[in-house]
């Protein structure tokens, strides 16, 4: 299975900024300098029509940065490196990857990474794809940047207290002291279960706990 972790900022709902109930936490120098994220949407549900490039229907758009040293490659996301898609070095996209959505949980002692939700069957794009709403701004409408989407009925967002901070949904990380893991970039490609038993069990576990979800999805859930 194509699988790809995202590390995001901490949001509640992930369908905009709402001052004071629902802001980005946790997601590096931008969201403290900004105040913003670019993934607040990551969970919003977009209605497209065929004009969009896409089947009518209704989708997610994620976004997960990934900056890059390499000026060749800024910017980034090298599916390549996705399990499955080692032959896919020239390609722009690549479809059906399960695409993990994490976070560092705020106010909590440790630095402890946590699933916030996941998109199945979604499409990965190795440069950010663009696509402009109408906003209520000066400017008349909103860009949001992009590199993966979903059809609304594979995308899911746990609950926050009731789900997201247990033991089941912890992601580690190697600095932690084990063997997989993310490391400094955002996002982790979680290559090498051949070799690793260990990351292949947490692969396989991680896996069978999405395919067997049947709890609340906050999918539809807004800010109050």
């Amino acid at each position: 299975m194509r699988i790809l972790f995202c590390n995001i900022a901490w949001m509640n709902y992930y369908k905009g900024i709402v001052l004071g109930k629902d802001e980005p936490q946790n997601g590096g120098s931008y969201v403290k300098e900004t105040l913003d994220a670019h993934e607040k949407y990551n969970f919003e549900i977009v209605p497209l029509t065929k004009e969009s490039g896409y089947p009518e229907g209704e989708y997610c758009l994620g976004f997960a940065e990934t900056k890059s040293t390499n000026k060749a490659t800024r910017n980034q996301l090298r599916i390549e490196n996705i399990y499955g898609c080692e032959s896919m070095e020239n390609e722009d996209s690549v479809d059906d990857v399960l695409v993990i959505y994490c976070a560092l949980y705020p106010d909590a002692i440790e630095k402890e990474t946590y699933v916030v939700g996941w998109y199945k069957h979604a499409t990965i794009y190795r440069n950010y794809e663009m696509m402009r709403f109408p906003s209520e701004d000066k400017e008349g409408n909103y860009v949001q940047a992009y590199n993966a989407i979903a059809k609304k009925e594979d995308c899911v967002l746990l609950p926050r207290a009731s789900r997201r901070k247990a033991n089941i949904w912890k992601i580690p990380r190697k600095s932690k002291g084990v063997s997989y893991g993310f490391g400094q970039s955002n996002v982790w490609f979680a290559r090498g279960r051949e070799e690793n038993k260990l990351l292949d069990q947490f692969l396989d576990k991680i896996v069978k706990q999405i395919e067997e979800y049947d709890g609340e999805n906050w999918i539809d859930k807004y800010c109050e």
